[in-house]
């Protein structure tokens, strides 16, 4: 009775503190850019692409937004908005800028097929993935693409083919470097059906896989409601974020699966080691802890200054969050929820902290867009921003 009483309480708890994020765009319809043009004029006549961004990225004036080939008529799969001026969107639809130009969006042998993520690090190189899938089928292998920021130069594509299966779901990636460490970077990117995490190491250009089953999926947690659409989930590890790098060099690497509520942690020790055996590194291996009923996460991200670790809660357009600096356990009590909006709809697909200390969260109707045809006529995708701090002000997640 006692244990109920204190669920009941963090829920009201958790109502009482969410926090209003603020929203900077709301797309209905996506246009890409032919020429140098940023915003999109009312009497300006064009056809919109049937696209669904899916995953975002700050760098500096840049807004990266990932649209995957989830359909045959995608014409660009990575591009950005320019952000220089925010204001200057209040009454026009932002114009999508195809990202390093349009050439490299067109579907051919070296250019890319079906962008699922993208990264910007501190040496400011933009590692992009792409899985190769379009219209659901793997019409190439993955690969990881990486360019320079500052002068939008090609510096290496890394083929994944070694390590993928016909059963792969690529779909995540982050990036472990620091400003010193430029040449001693590392890719993580996990693999949703085979239960795997795929590990790229930029000084060797080479990479292996690990396994584990902290990587799997709760068969408890798999049945998957967003309103219209309904479904049984298998998706295991995808959720990565990165704590500060600590004494001994190395970070802590929170994970989480898709089909669970779980969440566990691992020394980047263990990842970056090259001889991993899972019998004698199994206890390597942490569980946090349990993020309570109905809290299924997507993409992850930490900030460095408050130390809180954000996720989006799939069955809510909501975040969820929790302070790793604050000493509290991760449980149900710990966590924090921070509201979107009300639409019932969409789900946070991406969300990121940039490296000013803005959180950005990126959440769409991708279920409605993957299972029909959905209304262009409705706002499918919003884009929220606002600095970490006023965010969590006043919840659990602060550190008061």
């Amino acid at each position: 009775m006692r244990r109920l009483i204190l669920i009941l309480f963090a829920i009201y708890l958790s109502s009482a503190w969410s926090s209003r994020i603020k929203e900077v765009f709301s797309l209905k319809q996506i246009y890409f850019s032919h020429i140098n043009e940023t915003t999109l004029k009312n009497e300006t006549k064009r056809e919109p692409a049937n696209v669904m961004p899916q995953a975002l990225e700050r760098w500096q004036n840049k807004l990266f937004l990932v649209t995957p080939r989830f359909k045959l008529d995608v014409p660009v799969t990575i591009s950005y908005i320019n952000i220089t001026n925010m204001e200057s969107y209040k009454n026009n639809t932002p114009i999508l800028i195809p990202y390093p130009d349009w050439k490299m969006n067109e579907i051919s042998e070296h250019n890319f097929k079906s962008v699922v993520k993208v990264r910007a690090d501190v040496c400011d190189r933009l590692w992009i993935l792409d899985n190769g899938k379009i219209n659901n089928k793997q019409e190439s292998i993955p690969v990881i693409h990486v360019y320079d920021l500052k002068n939008d130069m090609h510096l290496r594509t890394f083929d994944l083919g070694s390590l993928s299966t016909i059963n792969s779901d690529i779909t995540n990636m982050e990036v472990d470097v620091t400003s010193s460490t430029c040449e001693d970077a590392y890719a993580y990117i996990p693999d949703s059906e085979t239960y795997r995490l795929l590990v790229y190491s930029w000084r060797t250009n080479e990479s292996n896989s690990i396994s584990h089953n902290y990587f799997h999926f709760d068969p408890l947690c798999g049945d998957i409601d967003l309103g219209e659409v309904h479904f049984q989930s298998q998706k295991g590890l995808y959720g990565i974020a990165l704590s500060p790098t600590a004494r001994d060099g190395f970070r802590t690497i929170y994970f989480h699966s898709v089909a669970s509520t779980m969440g566990f942690e691992v020394s980047s020790r263990i990842i970056h080691s090259g001889n991993y055996d899972k019998n004698l590194n199994v206890y390597d291996f942490k569980v946090m802890g349990n993020r309570g009923t109905n809290k299924q996460a997507t993409s992850s991200s930490f900030d460095m200054e408050t130390g809180v670790l954000f996720y989006g809660l799939l069955l809510k357009n909501v975040l969820g969050c929790w302070n790793s600096y604050s000493g509290e356990e991760y449980n149900e009590l710990t966590q924090g929820v921070i509201s979107l909006d009300n639409s019932i709809d969409m789900y946070p697909a991406d969300v990121r902290v940039d490296r000013t200390g803005n959180l950005w969260v990126l959440s769409n109707s991708f279920q409605i867009y993957n299972k029909k045809n959905y209304d262009q006529n409705l706002i499918n995708v919003k884009i929220y921003m606002t600095p970490v701090r006023q965010v969590i002000k006043g919840s659990i997640c602060d550190e008061m």
